[in-house]
């Protein structure tokens, strides 16, 4: 939460009232020890070199913040300007690269169409790496802004979400059993099944996920998906909280991260469960209705 409000333009404002703050309260101190030098105390020799030294130290002192705090003020005004053509630059670049790895998959699946002969498995794993591609680039991109990206408060249907990912996954079946509405962004929703689905055909080699509602109170429901994979051997309580050290760099957790991420700022949650010859399952729980 505090980085989240910790943005560029704040650092500078809270850089420039420190700088103003701190100037002002030295001043005020070197001008009321000036003001406060008792000459009935003191002989004037005495006198003379104290006002000497109060105006040497208070006068190095004061140049040391203003300095001090100029360069704070310039260092953090140019970091905020690296910090815009940095993201600038990546938001162009990930548009670029995302429109040319569309192109390529679909120059893909025609070619696919084109083949008159016996659907090609050089074709068929093609196109999966180009699918793995296009959304290992997108969690990337969540990840990087997830703390200053803005999600949107909608309503989405999820029978409408799973349609558009049953043309993603071709090849394996998804059974919703029933409609609902969910209270979130639609793009981040997205993103949420797209990573769970990936993780089930990728790592479970499943060809079926079933996905269960129920409603748990007036406006939350929970999801069960479950498929028919492999399952996970590994901790499953640190599924989502961490990138996983792994050998293969498909496996190393960053899409259920991201997942459950988004879900927390959807204000949501999701856990799971994994046993032997019963699949993965993941339970989400988030605001929405049945229908």
């Amino acid at each position: 939460m505090l980085q989240k409000l910790l943005k560029p333009q704040v650092k500078t404002a809270l850089a420039i009232v420190w700088f103003v703050f701190t100037f002002s309260l030295v001043a005020w101190w070197w001008v009321f020890f000036l003001l406060r030098l008792n000459p009935n105390t003191t002989t004037l020799e005495q006198m003379k070199m104290s006002h000497r030294m109060f105006v040497w130290e208070g006068s190095i002192l004061l140049a040391a913040i203003l300095l001090g705090g100029i360069s704070l003020v310039v260092f953090t005004y140019r970091d905020q300007k690296r910090h815009q053509r940095l993201r600038f630059f990546f938001s162009t670049f990930s548009h670029d690269i995302k429109t040319s790895i569309a192109r390529l998959r679909l120059q893909a699946e025609v070619l696919e169409e084109d083949i008159t002969s016996a659907s090609s498995p050089i074709l068929k794993r093609l196109i999966a790496d180009i699918q793995r591609l296009d959304l290992q680039l997108e969690n990337s991109l969540l990840l990087a802004n997830l703390e200053d990206g803005e999600l949107l408060h909608e309503d989405v249907s999820l029978r409408s979400i799973f349609s558009s990912l049953r043309n993603e996954f071709p090849e394996l079946s998804i059974e919703l059993e029933r409609e609902a509405t969910i209270r979130g962004d639609h793009r981040a929703l997205l993103s949420v099944f797209k990573n769970l689905l990936q993780n089930s055909v990728l790592h479970g080699k499943a060809t079926t996920v079933r996905i269960k509602i129920k409603s748990v109170s007036d406006n939350r429901i929970e999801l069960q998906m479950q498929d028919d994979g492999l399952g996970f051997k590994g901790p499953v309580h640190k599924l989502g909280s961490e990138i996983l050290k792994s050998q293969d760099s498909r496996s190393n957790g960053l899409g259920l991260l991201i997942t459950s991420r988004l879900l927390k700022r959807m204000n949501g949650h999701i856990r799971y469960d994994s046993r032997e010859n019963e699949g993965f399952k993941s339970y989400i729980e988030l605001e929405g209705q049945l229908k």
